[in-house]
């Protein structure tokens, strides 16, 4: 239980990281504030239909900053365990054909001693 907890907190660590280090990222996250600041200004001055509306508008933003933020940080988590995955299953993969290849191995060298030993016995 610890390792896996350890694993995880392994793995959110470095998901922060990688996000932390993408600047790209951080650059959009600043155009978008930026951006949501002037959408409120420019909507501050209205009446009350106008609130309804940039209230709904709002929401809508954040639901597609939310939407935008997920989406980075699914790909950013993809990308690292993929990475981990992927170099962990070949590696494994490499292993159970080496295992199988000295299995077969194993056996051809046992009939070879028993033929050996049939013969040795016969004389």
């Amino acid at each position: 239980m610890r390792a896996k907890t350890l694993i995880e907190l392994l793995t959110l660590s470095s998901n922060l990281y990688m996000i932390a280090k993408d600047k790209e990222f951080f650059e959009r996250l600043a155009s978008m504030a930026e951006k949501g600041k002037e959408f409120v200004d420019e909507f501050s001055e209205e009446d009350e239909e106008g609130e309804t509306q940039i209230i709904q508008k709002l929401i809508h933003k954040a639901a597609q900053a939310k939407e935008e933020i997920e989406k980075k940080m699914e790909e950013v988590a993809i990308s690292v365990y993929g990475k981990m995955h992927i170099a962990h299953t070949d590696e494994i993969k490499k292993l159970e054909e080496q295992i199988a290849e000295l299995r077969k191995e194993l056996g051809i060298s046992e009939v070879r001693i028993m033929h050996l030993e049939e013969q040795q016995h016969k004389a």
